[in-house]
């Protein structure tokens, strides 16, 4: 089996400038509104293995530390200044193995780079190189398949070593030869307008792109648009720098838009950063910021008690939060803090919040349901008890309905490994997966559970009360 990918010409008009090593530097808007979502800022990276714009960065859950996409400059100025002077293209070809003249379930697989054209007067030509020779490595490199890299390679290099071999006309193979390659330079302007970006994989550019240093450089180019703006605001006694954010504000079509983050700095982004990602996270809800909302900052609870969002640009504007503290009254009767969070909100959150409702209910048991029962008159007892039964009664269903979506989500999952092991066992194709976020998990009904317990022990606390007035 041939696998072909081609790689263009190394002859079209370049920069001038080289690359021998590491560097960067910010990237121009015309080049960094071509990634997806148009962000506008970014650093252009350069190295031996061409040119790379390093943008959108990004901070969620599931990356605290951030994420940032990275882009190879393709066209004009991606390359550097010096040409081979030749056509290649990339190809392999997988050769089944046979132990004792029968075939084996191994294979081996040849890479190479065979020559397109070699054109006349070119580098490649003066070195004797022709289309019968095909390259093996360049400079000990393989270039592990990628035709954009070793192309930026050897645009950057003035001389290059060679490894190729030819095949005879039976279909034998000479033995590989190394040339030593002078590539020509050209010296030649370029219009940045002129290049692409395309998706690159980081470990491109490993571990470059480790360096913590690259990334506060990233951070204060995105807060230097008034898009990423950061608020100061008052947070528990200490400053903190708000940021709301989403990785893509523009998707494509039939791509649904990510969601927004608000991130909670310790220091400014502007300047004097020493750590390039928030303290805290918080995603928000589908329906936006609103007056009430619970979030979670760090190892505290949060309401929002203002807030305002420029309606253009998205940029947060004004951020007013107060402490939040459990609603006791309203958790008496089983009502649930976490419709605070909003929807969408993620099960950790969910789960966060109850556990925190749970540790309120039982500070209040011990601290101030003694006093309150002792200043009740019978009105208020019956009230009471009243009160909590009910509640018990719906958190007994919202529990009962948590467990049987869950065995319903186990019972699903059972049969659609059934139908792919089926599928599999007929050489049919295994049906789709359709994934959608937890909403439920045994832990959130475990808490529910325990609140029961909480409300129980309180019940028997007022139902004793109560006992005593009628006396």
């Amino acid at each position: 089996m041939l696998i072909a990918l081609c790689l263009s010409a190394l002859l079209q008009v370049q920069p001038a400038a080289e690359a021998s090593s590491f560097s960067h530097r910010p990237a121009l808007p015309v080049l960094t509104v071509k990634a997806l979502g148009r962000p506008e800022y970014g650093l252009h990276i350069t190295s031996p293995q061409g040119q790379f714009i390093f943008t959108s960065l990004s901070y969620t859950p599931a990356t605290p530390k951030g994420s940032a996409t990275l882009y190879r400059v393709t066209g004009p100025g991606g390359l550097g200044p010096y040409r081979l002077g030749a056509e290649l293209k990339f190809m392999s070809k997988k050769i089944l193995i046979y132990v004792d003249g029968r075939p084996t379930n191994s294979y081996e697989i040849y890479r190479w780079f065979d020559f397109v054209n070699v054109f006349e007067g070119g580098a490649a030509k003066e070195a004797g190189l022709d289309k019968s020779w095909h390259i093996l490595k360049v400079d000990g490199q393989d270039f592990d398949s990628d035709a954009d890299a070793l192309m930026a390679y050897l645009t950057h290099r003035p001389v290059v070593e060679v490894l190729a071999f030819q095949r005879n006309f039976v279909g034998g193979q000479k033995e590989p030869h190394t040339f030593r390659i002078q590539l020509h330079k050209q010296d030649l302007p370029t219009n940045p307008a002129e290049n692409q970006l395309v998706p690159e994989q980081a470990k491109v550019l490993e571990p470059h792109l480790n360096d913590p240093r690259l990334w506060l450089e990233l951070v204060t180019l995105r807060s230097a648009l008034p898009r990423f703006t950061p608020l100061p605001v008052d947070l528990g006694g200490k400053r903190r720098w708000a940021v709301r954010s989403v990785k893509n504000p523009q998707p494509s079509h039939g791509e649904r838009p990510d969601r927004n983050t608000l991130e909670l700095w310790g220091e400014d982004p502007t300047s004097g950063l020493t750590q390039p990602y928030p303290a805290a996270l918080w995603v928000e809800p589908e329906d936006g910021l609103h007056h009430g909302r619970i979030l979670l900052a760090g190892d505290r609870w949060y309401q929002i008690q203002e807030v305002a969002v420029d309606a253009a640009s998205g940029r947060l504007l004004k951020l007013v939060l107060k402490p939040w503290t459990a609603d006791v009254t309203g958790l008496l009767v089983g009502a649930s803090p976490a419709q605070a969070l909003g929807p969408g909100a993620t099960l950790s959150d969910r789960e966060a919040l109850e556990q925190h409702a749970n540790d309120a209910m039982v500070e209040w048991k011990t601290m101030t349901l003694p006093g309150e029962l002792l200043s009740q008159d019978l009105q208020s007892a019956g009230n009471l008890v009243v009160r909590l039964e009910k509640g018990l009664l719906k958190l007994d269903l919202d529990v009962k309905g948590i467990r049987s979506r869950l065995d319903a989500a186990a019972r699903a999952e059972a049969e659609r490994k059934a139908q792919a092991e089926l599928a599999a066992r007929d050489g049919k194709a295994a049906p789709p997966v359709q994934t959608r976020p937890a909403t439920d998990s045994e832990r959130l009904a475990d808490l529910l559970e325990q609140r029961k317990a909480i409300l129980m022990a309180i019940l028997g606390s007022a139902k004793q009360s109560l006992a005593n007035l009628r006396r």
